[in-house]
């Protein structure tokens, strides 16, 4: 079991390894081509690397966890190179492909950032559209993909939250109150948008700071986030984000999901206590409509049956 660890963390590393050398070796090919800011069409928008990188990481996520091969150690790398291709990459001097490998729009504003253009007057850019119908896809095909497994400041709040701490500060909110919390924050956003023309998540958007502009107001944000997180799973996805509660209705459509086998189950709980996230209780009880799961795997890992599996 020990070698067949090792391994696997051979060849995460060599995945990664290997992407980061295509990233490299496309960087002037991307560039050649064009990609700056102009108007851009769907499927140009499908050729920035930031998509087909998002894609990439999807894929493998997926594919580990179907092998259950998410141990602690695979879940930290991952996490760790989600964050290094879309926090840190783009803020080097890549030139053009830096861009293509950029946030923007954020996950959060390419959902919030349309409802300003339409009040404007304005047409939609296909940026928008194209980012949303990717993200749509990937949560549909694969249980919360993106959010799980491609979205930098969702990686860095669950890395953060792997800080140890006295097991008595891990906290996990109810998820009908943090859920009622976002939807409230949407319904707010909405009324702003329609009234004045602003967008509340301007003000608590994480996200800002891998702009690397370094705004008081931002890295504020972003500290209270990291902070929060070191006690909460994920707070700013499952409190405030458009796009985690966007992803979470598209939950109920996912094809693959993690699933789990009662005939073989023990009930010894064991999933729920070593994992942060609040919807393996609900997993358990085969509940069609449950809290957001980020597809961590981490409730897989410590089942002793492995009666917990992503499938189909």
């Amino acid at each position: 079991m020990k070698h067949k660890k090792v391994s696997l963390n051979k060849l995460i590393m060599l995945i990664f390894g290997a992407l980061l050398l295509l990233l490299l070796i496309t960087d002037s090919v991307w560039a050649s081509g064009g990609g700056g800011r102009r108007s851009m069409g769907f499927f140009d928008v499908l050729l920035l690397p930031r998509v087909w990188i998002a894609a990439i990481l999807c894929t493998i996520g997926s594919g580990l966890l179907m092998k259950s091969w998410v141990s602690r150690n695979v879940r930290l790398l991952s996490l760790a190179a989600v964050f290094f291709f879309f926090g840190i990459l783009p803020a080097l001097p890549l030139g053009k492909f830096a861009w293509g490998m950029g946030l923007h729009p954020s996950p959060v504003c390419s959902i919030t950032k349309p409802f300003l253009f339409l009040i404007a007057g304005r047409q939609i850019p296909m940026i928008f559209i194209t980012i949303v119908i990717f993200i749509s896809v990937m949560s549909v095909l694969g249980n919360k993909l993106f959010c799980g497994w491609a979205c930098p400041i969702g990686a860095i709040q669950e890395i953060f939250h792997k800080i140890p701490l006295p097991k008595r500060f891990k906290l996990i909110l109810p998820f009908s109150v943090t859920n009622l919390f976002r939807i409230a924050f949407f319904i707010a956003f909405m009324v702003t948008v329609l009234t004045v023309g602003v967008s509340i998540y301007d003000y608590f958007n994480p996200f800002h700071f891998l702009h690397w502009g370094f705004e008081l107001m931002v890295i504020i944000v972003l500290l209270v986030t990291l902070t929060a997180s070191t006690f909460f799973f994920r707070p700013f996805c499952y409190m405030i984000c458009p796009i985690g509660l966007y992803t979470w209705v598209l939950e109920h459509f996912s094809l693959i999901r993690v699933r789990v086998d009662k005939g073989n189950c023990k009930d010894c709980n064991l999933c729920i206590k070593k994992s942060s996230c609040p919807a393996v209780q609900s997993i358990l009880d085969g509940n069609t409509s449950r809290p957001d799961c980020f597809a961590c795997g981490r409730c897989m890992e410590v089942c002793p049956e492995k009666v917990l599996r992503f499938a189909r």
